[in-house]
């Protein structure tokens, strides 16, 4: 029986004949062998293509010699803390960018007509998120066992090629004027309600505190997805409907008034994009932060919400794989809302450029 300790690895599938194996070349390797000398190299003597063999032998080779002769069956023995183990997982990890070679970048989809554009702008940042993850995690690979970089490289070329197509997919999918109007509508400041304030608030159970809570929704409803202002004028209403419940009086006029201040927030906000529209617009470096897997498809996310998500996608100029960022020319408002953004790791401003 194997110790805990122990690994079993089948070589003989991760390391294919082309994988340089750098520090790992000399490592000698036990395995067994036709006594004739002929076949593959097995892990062990008991493995069900040496059962006709005549005889088995031992023999002890560097894994250089061994690589390419390995049976694809078979599993090695291996201390769980020996250096090779993560070697082999690395490895592993490179594998599926093999399916990229030949990748050929086609002319970007056109996101309009789509049925659900929802469901459409979701699954294409899902997609366009993966293929980023392994590009950005192939580089990590390639960082940790430099000797890799010439066998990954061609291939993390092919998958870059793929990302960038992904990505103009999914900006095709978005309208930039919207994604500047999100980002005036975060830079608004919050209304005054009640005395002194807005004359718009509504009788019954509402008061300034409905309004106020109305405003909150409408403003991170609007910065948080792809939607929009409209998005944010049904989160506002919403907030109407649950205060009322299914208590009738008073809700119309308060909906009434909520409708008014909603033309109004949206107004403010389109007319501070309008200015920033034609302005210079701003360069930001942003690190990419990593697609966050777990045990099921619902699970995963990259910590953004859709709206940062966009913009990624929508104002990138510049992309930076080995260092895992990129660079961004964004409005003025971006910028800063991006400045204030908890999700991204890091976010850099660099100098002017002139609006396109």
């Amino acid at each position: 029986m194997l110790s805990p300790e122990m690994r079993r690895l089948r070589l003989g599938q991760i390391f294919a004949a082309d994988v340089p194996l750098g520090v790992f070349q000399e490592l000698p390797l036990s395995c067994f062998r036709s006594s004739s000398g002929l076949g593959r190299l097995h892990g062990g003597a008991d493995c069900a293509q040496l059962r006709s063999a005549s005889a088995v032998h031992r023999l002890e080779l560097p894994l250089l010699l061994a690589v390419g002769e390995l049976c694809t069956h078979c599993a090695w023995p291996v201390p769980g803390e020996h250096l090779l183990v993560a070697f082999a997982e690395a490895v592993s990890s490179l594998t599926p960018l093999r399916a990229w070679a030949g990748f050929q970048p086609r002319p970007v989809t056109e996101g309009s007509g789509r049925a659900d554009p929802r469901a459409a702008r979701e699954g294409q940042c899902r997609r366009w998120w993966r293929l980023q993850t392994q590009l950005l995690e192939s580089h990590t690979v390639a960082a940790a066992y430099p000797w890799l970089a010439s066998w990954v490289e061609p291939m993390q070329v092919t998958l870059a090629g793929a990302v960038d197509c992904a990505r103009r997919d999914m900006a095709s999918l978005l309208d930039e004027v919207v994604l500047l109007d999100v980002a005036c509508a975060a830079a608004l400041s919050a209304p005054e309600f009640g005395e002194g304030g807005s004359a718009l608030v509504g009788p019954g159970p509402s008061g300034s505190w409905l309004m106020q809570e109305a405003w909150a929704c409408w403003q991170q409803e609007c910065a948080t997805g792809w939607d929009g202002l409209e998005a944010g004028r049904s989160a506002a209403t919403a907030v109407v409907y649950e205060a009322f419940g299914s208590r009738r009086r008073g809700r119309a006029e308060v909906l009434e008034a909520l409708d008014r201040l909603v033309d109004d927030w949206d107004a403010q906000a389109r007319a501070l994009a309008a200015q920033h529209a034609a302005a210079p617009r701003r360069s930001l470096t942003v690190d990419l932060p990593p697609l966050v897997r777990t045990h099921n498809e619902e699970g995963e996310g990259d910590g953004l919400t859709g709206w940062e998500a966009g913009v990624l996608a929508v104002y990138q100029v510049a992309v930076h794989w080995s260092a895992g960022s990129i660079d961004l020319l964004v409005p003025g408002p971006v910028a800063d809302q991006l400045l204030r953004s908890s999700s991204l790791a890091s976010v850099v401003e660099g100098r002017d450029h002139p609006g396109s």
